[in-house]
């Protein structure tokens, strides 16, 4: 076999080399729980869905777990605990949040657990990542680590571990004539499979006024879990 060939057979199966390598690593999905969801929005969005505000927040938990996984999937085999009601992962899921304890990053622990893949540049950047005031999850329970890992053989632990909607222009004229936008903030935590933290950091970005659930999901959430994605696909 010539050099010509051999090189044209390694751009063929290259990329599903990669493929393969990604997918073969398995990411524990776990959703950001009930109490660490702060919005501004929910009576706007149940109004103009024609809802109640306790359901826009479950929907809205639930549409955004479901993106990620969707899109983390396509490179990466993933185990969502809010999904997969047939391995009783209701009650894992309730036992990561007992054993969890939340707080701020400190100040020395900045930069150390940061992606710096998105890094904010300027002013009006839609979509950046920063590790100050993130939300860490403290879960103080090793076994629970290996319970996990031995129950789902995963590789790492994605910890969503507080979700924001910020309305801007609250109570002016702009208010008033639907001219605002929001910006959507995710606080998410990696594990390895023995509970040591790899990443800590948060993703901002700054959306539309959209106040249906279905275009919040198509016109944010689908670019936050794109840059998830991105955002695992350079560490992992």
């Amino acid at each position: 076999m010539n050099t010509k060939c051999l090189l044209y057979l390694l751009l063929i199966f290259f990329p599903f080399c990669v493929t393969a390598q990604e997918a073969g690593k398995k990411i524990l999905i776990v959703p950001y729980p009930s109490m660490m969801y702060f919005s501004d929005a929910d009576h706007d969005i149940a109004h103009f869905s024609r809802s109640t505000e306790p359901k826009i927040r479950t929907q809205l938990r639930l549409k955004l777990d479901s993106v990620i996984n969707q899109t983390l999937s396509k490179s990466f085999q993933t185990i969502n605990l809010l999904q997969a009601t047939t391995l009783n992962s209701e009650q894992d899921l309730n036992r990561i949040y007992a054993a969890s304890h939340y707080y701020l990053t400190e100040k020395k622990n900045r930069g150390k657990y940061r992606s710096s893949l998105f890094e904010r540049t300027k002013k009006n950047q839609d979509i950046f990542t920063i590790d100050s005031t993130t939300m860490l999850a403290d879960i103080g329970d090793q076994e629970l680590f290996q319970y996990l890992n031995q129950k789902y053989s995963n590789n790492y632990i994605l910890y969503f571990t507080q979700y924001e909607m910020n309305t801007s222009n609250k109570n002016t004229i702009e208010w008033m004539k639907q001219e605002y936008k929001r910006e959507y903030i995710l606080h998410y935590n990696l594990f390895d499979a023995s509970g040591k933290l790899l990443l800590a950091e948060t993703l901002y970005f700054n959306g539309g006024n959209e106040n249906q659930v279905n275009k919040i999901t198509e016109k944010n959430f689908v670019p936050i879990s794109q840059k998830l994605l991105e955002i695992l696909q350079s560490k992992l």
